[in-house]
């Protein structure tokens, strides 16, 4: 190069910075409705169904019969799992995938999933499998990890909100 020659040099874009170490990974306002929506209808009917079923029985001249609203819990029950298996899995393709490569609350998620899996087992076994003899016991599991998954739905939200706010934290 002669040496009153000029450089001519290419303009560099400014570099995007980079994404943060551990972003949030909260559900966006109408996942968290939509969520929450379908969970309470789907809890309220198991346990109106369940206080039905065992509370509310109708004395007839034949003994006793189930109450009239209990077979109505129990299909608003199955029209509410639906919905909240299309809801989970909505929350699979990017809630979950996301909270699980940075990880973020991923103990209490797993229980959670694992939690639900059971639940969704169970009641898939009291639809096709439950026979006179195995209704009552799997009717029993399904109730009780339905009872846990409230609890523990609960509680990985609770975490996650105390954990977010507070960022540096290990997770």
């Amino acid at each position: 190069m002669s040496a009153g020659a000029s450089v001519h040099r290419l303009p560099v874009p400014p570099r995007a910075p980079p994404p943060p170490a551990r972003a949030p990974s909260p559900l966006e306002r109408w996942q968290r409705r939509t969520m929450w929506a379908v969970l309470t209808l789907l809890a309220g009917s198991g346990a109106l169904w369940l206080v039905f079923h065992h509370f509310l029985r109708v004395a007839t001249e034949f003994g006793e019969r189930p109450h009239a609203l209990e077979v109505w819990w129990l299909r608003l029950h199955g029209l509410a799992a639906m919905l909240a298996l299309l809801a989970l899995g909505a929350l699979a393709a990017t809630h979950v995938r996301r909270a699980l490569r940075q990880h973020r609350n991923r103990r209490s998620g797993l229980a959670l999933g694992l939690l639900l899996g059971a639940l969704v087992g169970s009641g898939y076994a009291l639809y096709y499998f439950g026979g006179e003899e195995t209704r009552p016991v799997i009717s029993l599991v399904h109730w009780t990890v339905g009872l846990a998954v409230v609890a523990m739905l609960l509680a990985h939200g609770w975490l996650g909100r105390a954990r977010g706010a507070r960022p540096g934290r290990p997770r």
